[in-house]
């Protein structure tokens, strides 16, 4: 249900204007947060350095590093989209 939801976005703007209806600035700003997590950790960074450079807690830092750990290829993959920006 939620997959044909947001694949109905035609463009960045609806997909940003579906976001702001679903989710708020706090969970937004929670999944920004959670990619460049990912992002930092796929670049080889400990869970200090993460705190350090996303900013986040070493708390957020290393639930990150949990899920970034079991799911690295996929994380990898959707990683390649994310860099395209």
């Amino acid at each position: 249900m939620l997959y044909k939801l947001f694949q109905s976005a035609q463009s960045e703007t609806e997909f940003d204007e579906l976001l702001r209806l679903t989710f708020t600035e706090n969970e937004r700003a929670m999944m920004l947060e959670r990619w460049k997590i990912f992002d930092a950790f796929d670049q080889g960074m400990s869970q200090r350095e993460v705190s350090k450079e996303v900013p986040c807690s070493i708390v957020t830092a290393t639930r990150g590093a949990k899920v970034y750990r079991e799911n690295k290829t996929v994380i990898q993959r959707f990683l390649e989209i994310w860099r395209q920006e």
